[in-house]
């Protein structure tokens, strides 16, 4: 019995990804073998044409979900005193309430350095920049960093 035309692709597809569930532990995944194999099954039926395939590498490329959502710059002045700013990348796919996160982690990083006990955030600010064409968003924010405590016995009296 033939398989209706429309039913083929999804079909293979499932059948493909069968094995891909089948691993054992130790190997690595071979889950990326997958994509190609699915692009040219397709390409051989008639499903996918090459302008379509290009255009999907195109937003591939453009979008990038593997890239990181937030951009970190940081300046310092002084020895206690940074300005961290983020800006999130134009075209993404999620990540929106990020941005407090990601600054206290980099905080969180200056902050335990050799010599400082912590950190506190002195301004915190978030907008959108009105780039064109495409909208960004920014996050700035300053910390002053808290030194340790000199030890007692290095006081003089």
């Amino acid at each position: 019995m033939a398989l209706p035309r429309a039913l083929r692709l999804p079909v293979m597809m499932f059948v493909a990804s069968v094995p891909a569930a089948c691993g054992t532990i130790g190997e690595p995944p071979h889950d990326w073998l997958l994509l190609p194999t699915a692009a040219v099954v397709a390409l051989d039926n008639g499903y996918l044409k090459i302008p379509a395939a290009a255009a999907a590498v195109a937003v591939y490329a453009l979008v990038d979900p593997l890239a990181p959502n937030w951009s970190i710059q940081e300046a310092r002045f002084g020895e206690e005193r940074y300005r961290i700013v983020l800006r999130m990348k134009s075209l993404h796919t999620g990540g929106d309430g990020e941005a407090r996160q990601v600054f206290a982690r980099r905080a969180a990083q200056l902050g335990s350095q050799p010599g400082f006990a912590g950190y506190e955030v002195t301004a915190w600010e978030e907008g959108i920049e009105s780039n064109r064409p495409i909208s960004q968003r920014v996050a700035l924010g300053e910390i002053r960093l808290h030194r340790l405590p000199s030890p007692v016995a290095a006081a003089q009296p």
